[in-house]
């Protein structure tokens, strides 16, 4: 009886362990149309608002880049200098470069990036999903 009571009360703590502790949920992801290919001119970085996300899109001579438009900071909206081929935040003077490197002021880490998929001439940007 002793056993049978012990495993009881460890299966059932198990139980409330796991109703503090859920299990992550896998992120989803949705690929969100953002248009054609020339919507971005090279050099440019558009911006735009997707499924509630604030984003910018930049295309250079290699490729089109997507990230968030909050500054890893303190959340402020960056925006793209065509002249210096940079992002700035206009909070703390973060400065982050076209890949989206913070390299000047307080923001700890890189800008956000999200996935671009381009199919025929149609952009896309993979979005998580609620």
């Amino acid at each position: 009886m002793g056993f049978g009571l012990l495993f009881g009360m460890g299966t059932l703590a198990l139980r409330f362990l796991q109703f503090l502790v859920p299990s992550p949920k896998p992120k989803r992801y949705e690929a969100v149309l953002i248009g054609s290919l020339s919507r971005v001119p090279v050099g440019e970085a558009v911006p735009m608002d997707l499924s509630g996300q604030k984003i910018v899109v930049l295309r250079t001579n290699e490729e089109v880049l997507a990230f968030s438009r909050r500054c890893t900071d303190l959340g402020c909206l960056v925006s793209w200098s065509k002249e210096r081929e940079q992002f700035l935040c206009p909070c703390h003077q973060g400065v982050f470069d076209k890949t989206g490197k913070n390299i000047a002021g307080p923001p700890p880490r890189p800008l956000d990036r999200f996935e671009v998929v381009t199919r025929g001439d149609q952009l896309y940007v993979n979005i998580q999903s609620s």
